[in-house]
């Protein structure tokens, strides 16, 4: 019984060292590798806001006043805006889409 799952365990390991080296040969492991480095760029190119510098300055930009508070949310930020007039408004910078929502 022992000798059976010692000839299975040896043709599983040459099975699986085989199919390694085929795919290795072949360029699969590096054509993997590429693929993920590619879509993570993509993902980081796709962000239109990528810190909280940028989703003040984009939130100031739009509703004036002075940025009391940036915190990261989610997929995004939010902002606390203290308006000229002393309102303070809180607003969410979409870091994807860089759309600005709340008030």
């Amino acid at each position: 019984m022992k000798f059976v799952f010692f000839l299975m365990f040896i043709l599983f390991t040459t099975f699986v060292i085989t199919s390694s080296k085929y795919a290795v040969a072949q360029g699969g492991f590096t054509a993997a590798t590429n693929t993920i480095k590619a879509n993570q760029q993509s993902n980081k190119q796709q962000l239109q806001v990528k810190s909280s510098n940028q989703a003040a300055q984009k939130a100031q930009r739009h509703f004036g006043g002075k940025v009391l508070k940036v915190k990261a949310q989610n997929n995004g930020y939010r902002v606390k805006l203290i308006k000229k007039n002393g309102y303070i408004i809180t607003v969410f910078v979409d870091a994807k889409s860089g759309q600005i929502s709340g008030r």
